[in-house]
């Protein structure tokens, strides 16, 4: 085979590889490094062109003088393929080496600059068909050392990049073939400027040709390599962020709820002493709207640090569970994990008196004590910590009657909201009478549910969890229900019209949309409205006074009265009086007590200031004579209470049926 025809069959091959190599690379490009792997097909790409566009030209130059200048165009379209591989393939590597992206501005002056430099190399000697020693020297010389500089260039380049993993082999292998392809591009333009320094065999070009063909399949087989690596180290890196966000805290950089758990899990046996301490931030999100998130980071990093500070002896971790949460496990039990918390929390109540903002906490810790799993200890001491909350404690350690109440509340919660449903619920009735006459003024509706297992169970104990279940709101339409179909029924009936009062929760009390659920009920079974009493609790309009004196105010528009239930409880206040507008006042029990000399100067201050207001005042829970004659005495003009009647499902009897009543039958005292 002549040396030409293994000349043109290394373009071939070289074109084919670098086809290929392009090709790779793009279907690539879809993954990570996109960039770079785009860039890279491109330049391959363009390697590719400048191996097709110099076969043909080299063709062409066997057909005749009149193919010049097609030549000539060929010739810089190769030469722009040549350079363009060049510019394109340091853009990429700078790319993947350094993960930065490249500009459409960087790559537009880069295909310029390709172009110009082409033309610089073709136009000597293209108009004059005698200048083929200028031709070749410029287009084959010229190109083959300027292509030698940018593969040396790309060379340094990557010698001097040093991850900080080190160097890998496919990075190796990219140096070797980027040396590789300076040397026969050095030697071709050596050839071509020297003639004389490699010989002038025929097979000269023939085997530097085969030379930049083995450097050319050593870098498609490094690249691809390196690739590969680059891929691997990004999807690895990516994974480990993916396990730090799942794991980690951003903001503290302690671990948060997972990563507690995992770890506890796998360094802490079922049978080792643990105890987890947890520690809350009331009021955090009013403390990071007012004070800046960055204060209220930097607090919660000093308690935590606070919480761990000169005791690692005992210190598994410290984590943030929640935004407002820390928890710390510690391997303790018994009366040394009691000891070791106290400690730990008259710490960090030391460094929140120093924090220059009061702030208030709360504690609570839980201890191993049978083989209970991390997540159940950490569930304990955030329970414990509610707890001691919920009861103005500064700390509480769980105890299993905790948990017991709490699953409790839970069954009764579900057990209601099915009661609702399933007509469970039952109203009983106690009267409220005129002191001096005896005459039946008014009656309230108690709500009551006869549990399918349980028999009637008290209110004590299934209307604070639904208050705390939200079940409170559905309960109030419920007996709002109920009681103006007893007064319609009453009316159909032709009994005497007595006003009945129902009680109202604060989430109904809040809820602007009761006065039209009220009106549409009274409506519904035509009943007077003045009919109707809806009593409120000072702790209800406590919440939020301004929005509960609206929903009052637009009841007695309606011509509901309203009275303010457990008067002298709570949060007391002259300003409910004032903004609630009741028409009734109702005296708290407690307040009636015999021999409480100044509960009962409250009673009669209350009775005196109710009817200066013009308000009807009721004493509650009146069960003796002497009870009954203090409400006489000191003109508190109606009272309720077992003495009089007990609550009951049939209607209060009115006086002259009382009168009647045999002394056997009548209610107990």
């Amino acid at each position: 085979m002549q040396p030409n025809d293994v000349i043109t069959l290394l373009f071939v091959l070289q074109a084919l590889i670098a086809f290929a190599m392009g090709g790779v690379a793009l279907g690539l490009a879809g993954r990570r490094l996109h960039m770079g792997r785009r860039l890279l097909a491109g330049s391959f790409f363009a390697l590719g062109l400048y191996f097709v566009a110099s076969l043909l030209s080299t063709w062409l130059a066997t057909l005749g003088p009149q193919w010049a200048l097609t030549r000539s165009a060929l010739s810089w379209l190769s030469q722009v393929g040549g350079f363009a591989h060049l510019a394109l393939l340091m853009l990429a590597l700078y790319s993947m080496a350094l993960r930065r992206g490249v500009s459409r501005k960087v790559f537009l002056w880069v295909m310029g600059i390709s172009v110009v430099a082409a033309l610089l190399i073709v136009l000597p000697g293209s108009s004059d068909l005698s200048e083929a020693r200028t031709r070749y020297g410029f287009r084959v010389g010229g190109r083959s050392a300027i292509t030698a500089l940018g593969y040396g260039l790309i060379a340094a380049f990557m010698a001097r990049y040093k991850p900080l993993a080190g160097r890998s082999l496919g990075q190796l292998l990219v140096m070797s073939s980027f040396g590789v392809l300076f040397l026969f591009n050095a030697l071709t333009a050596s050839a071509v400027f020297h003639p004389g320094l490699l010989g002038s065999a025929p097979g000269t070009s023939a085997w530097l040709q085969l030379g930049s063909l083995i450097g050319l399949l050593l870098l498609a087989i490094a690249l691809l390599v390196w690739l590969q690596e680059r891929t691997l180290a990004l999807a690895e890196a990516k994974t480990l962020n993916a396990e730090r966000m799942a794991h980690f805290d951003e903001a503290t950089g302690l671990v948060n709820r997972h990563g507690l758990l995992r770890r506890l899990d796998r360094d802490v046996t079922p049978a080792s002493a643990l105890t987890i301490m947890t520690l809350r931030l009331h009021r955090f999100a009013l403390m990071e709207r007012t004070l800046g998130s960055t204060w209220v980071q930097e607090a919660l990093q000093r308690l935590g640090e606070a919480m761990v500070a000169g005791r690692d002896y005992h210190l598994l971790v410290l984590a943030r569970i929640d935004s407002d949460r820390l928890a710390v496990a510690l391997a303790a039990d018994g009366s040394l994990a009691d000891g070791e918390v106290l400690s730990r929390r008259r710490e960090v109540e030391r460094v929140a008196l120093s924090l220059g903002h009061p702030v208030a906490l709360s504690f609570g810790y839980a201890v191993r004590g049978q083989r209970e799993s991390a997540g159940t200890i950490l569930a304990s001491a955030c329970l414990a910590q509610e707890k001691a909350e919920a009861g103005g404690l500064r700390m509480l350690r769980f105890e299993p009657e905790q948990a017991l109440s709490d699953a409790d509340e839970v069954k009764i919660v579900g057990a209601l909201y099915r009661a609702i449903g399933e007509d469970q619920l039952f109203l009983e009735y106690q009267g409220i009478f005129n002191t001096h006459t005896g005459a039946l003024d008014c009656v309230e509706a108690l709500v009551r549910w006869r549990h399918p297992t349980e028999g009637v169970m008290p209110p004590g104990r299934f209307l604070p969890a639904a208050e705390r279940g939200g079940l409170m709101a559905d309960i109030d339409i419920w007996v709002l229900t109920r009681v103006c179909q007893t007064l319609r029924d009453r009316k159909d009936a032709g009994e005497p019209a007595v006003p009945v009062a129902i009680n109202l929760s604060a989430a109904s009390l809040l809820d602007g949309g009761l006065p039209s659920v009220v009106e549409s009920q009274l409506r519904r079974n035509g009943v007077d409205p003045h009919l109707l009493e809806i009593e409120v609790t000072e702790s209800a309009a406590m919440n939020d006074l301004s929005k509960a004196s609206a929903v009052v105010n637009a009841l007695r528009e309606l011509g509901v009265r309203v009275a303010l239930d457990d008067l002298g409880t709570g949060y007391s206040s002259l300003v409910h009086l004032r903004d609630l507008r009741a028409d009734r006042l109702k005296i708290d029990r407690s307040f009636l007590a015999e021999g409480d000399r100044f509960g009962n100067a409250i009673a009669a201050a209350i009775g005196a200031l109710g009817r200066s207001l013009g308000c009807d005042v009721v004493g509650e829970g009146v069960e003796t004579e002497a009870q009954l004659a203090f409400c006489k005495a000191h003109h508190i003009g109606f009272v309720q209470g077992w003495l009089l009647h007990r609550p009951a499902e049939r209607w209060p009897q009115p006086p002259a049926a009382r009168a009647r009543m045999p002394a056997d039958s009548a209610p107990p005292v």
